[in-house]
């Protein structure tokens, strides 16, 4: 399994790189642009607590600072601030379709 890390200290697979080059072809044309961003969240308390899910979504690219951006094979993809803080040292991977946090 091919493993690489961001600058930011995410790490990611060729799967999840594949699967998000995918999913920026299906819709780079009509997002003409606008650049991805993923988002991750995990509840620590309450009804979900325990629970965790990714969003990939168009973003503008007004407010969004560069060092926020991160090339993933051909993609440029914004990552929050948040985003980078719960997934630093963890493990970005595609699964059956979905992105899952190892």
């Amino acid at each position: 399994m091919r493993l690489e890390r961001l600058r930011c200290g995410v790490i990611f697979t060729g799967a999840f790189q594949d699967h998000l080059e995918a999913w920026w072809r299906s819709g780079a044309e009509e997002n003409f642009g606008l650049v991805p961003e993923l988002d991750y969240v995990r509840c620590a308390s309450g009804a979900r607590a325990g629970q965790s899910w990714i969003t990939l979504v168009w973003r503008p690219l007004k407010g969004v600072r560069a060092h926020e951006i991160y090339q993933v094979g051909k993609v440029k993809l914004h990552l929050s601030k948040g985003a980078r803080t719960a997934l630093k040292e963890r493990c970005l991977d595609a699964r059956e379709g979905r992105v899952v946090v190892v």
